[in-house]
């Protein structure tokens, strides 16, 4: 397929790993009219085959009154996959981890061990550092110190993990509803290694960690809900960006929000927003 537009504003093209592999496709929504004297920031958007068309429109819409929302011109990058359907789940969960998580093992509970691959977390995170940065730079005038990660879910949890461990890799992290569930003493252990100043948002559903009323009566709600205690999300999540607050000690920021109504699926669109805002911001934002 030859790449093209994926919707307005925007266009895919297909990059290979230098070092092998399936080629990632990359979209990308570049802003009108001229750069700033220091580039355009950027916003890079894991799993873009699920949510980039919503990045794109919250832009979009936002950058129409920039006083009023705090939604600026914004260099978009997308990562997903040439594939069909939202995601590759085999590919994203060794892209995004760096080891079998803890529901993965052979569970006493009764739960069938989890058999997908993992570890392909530093080899990922290099392909975007020394790949993906370069080529999107050629294709616009960009910031190179105002450029911000952003994942969901499984996503989120490596966007945590860069931010602990390799934290000169983007100035700014936006975690939404992380799964720290999948190896929390990793995460937490990487904040011992934070370098410099970068800001974090951990944001997360009100309706992560119990059963969202419109779920109470549907089959299987039960499951859902033992699932969802298991993995305590909103509590994980908050106690996290206190943890992140207290290892920055003063320098970059850590900060968390809770989104009322909100479940897993639901958060990813507001929470957009909230990241196109953060991307803008100051380092006191």
């Amino acid at each position: 397929m030859e790449p093209g537009i994926v919707i307005e504003g925007s266009c895919w093209f297909d990059l290979a790993p230098r070092g092998g592999g399936a080629p990632y496709r990359i979209f990308l929504a570049l802003p009108k009219g001229p750069a700033p004297p220091a580039g355009f920031p950027v916003l890079y958007l894991l799993d873009a085959n699920a949510s980039f068309a919503t990045l794109v429109e919250a832009q979009r819409r936002g950058g129409e009154r920039p006083a009023g929302t705090g939604i600026g011109p914004t260099v978009l990058v997308g990562i997903g996959h040439a594939a069909g359907g939202l995601y590759d789940r085999a590919r994203r969960t060794f892209d995004y981890t760096a080891g079998p998580g803890r529901e993965m093992l052979a569970a006493a509970d009764g739960r069938a061990p989890d058999t997908r691959m993992t570890g392909g977390r530093d080899a990922f995170l290099a392909f975007l550092r020394d790949e993906l940065k370069p080529a999107v730079a050629a294709r616009a005038p960009v910031d190179g110190g105002r450029q911000v990660l952003v994942g969901h879910s499984l996503a989120g949890g490596f966007v945590l993990d860069v931010f602990g461990r390799d934290s000169a890799a983007f100035a700014a992290y936006v975690a939404i509803s992380p799964s720290i569930w999948w190896d929390e003493a990793r995460l937490t252990d990487g904040l011992s290694h934070i370098d410099g100043a970068p800001r974090l948002s951990v944001i997360v559903g009100e309706w992560e960690q119990e059963l969202a009323p419109w779920l109470r009566e549907r089959p299987g709600a039960a499951e859902i809900a033992e699932r969802r205690a298991r993995r305590a999300m909103v509590d994980r999540a908050e106690a996290f960006a206190m943890r992140a607050r207290a290892a920055l000690g003063g320098r970059g920021a850590a900060r968390f929000e809770r989104l009322a109504g909100e479940d897993h699926a639901s958060v990813v669109a507001p929470a957009l927003t909230r990241a196109l805002r953060f991307a803008l911001a100051d380092a006191d934002g």
